[in-house]
């Protein structure tokens, strides 16, 4: 695998004006070639006491192996949420 190796980064957002404004500024540096934001995906989740869900924004970010570390950065420095959770994902085939 290579730095050049297509991957897909999913963060979820508590809305769209977050993710917009930062897809736009993670489009804006050049780090990826698209990004996808679906809305009202729940995310539920264990706080350690109870189950709890929200309503949030999915943003799936289209780019490569090279850009991950500068992307976590972004989200985690810019991300309103402490600890927001990023997923990485290897793209298998790319025909776009």
């Amino acid at each position: 695998m290579t730095d050049a190796f297509a991957i897909y980064i999913n963060v979820h957002f508590p809305d769209m004006d977050e993710a917009k404004k930062l897809g736009k500024k993670l489009m804006e540096k050049n780090l990826c070639g698209t990004i996808k934001m679906t809305p009202k995906v729940y995310l539920m989740y264990n706080d350690g006491e109870k189950i709890e869900g929200d309503d949030t924004v999915l943003m799936t970010i289209k780019t490569t192996k090279q850009n991950q570390k500068d992307i976590e950065g972004f989200i985690y420095e810019n991300h309103s949420w402490g600890t927001p959770c990023i997923e990485v994902l290897p793209l298998i085939m790319d025909h776009c």
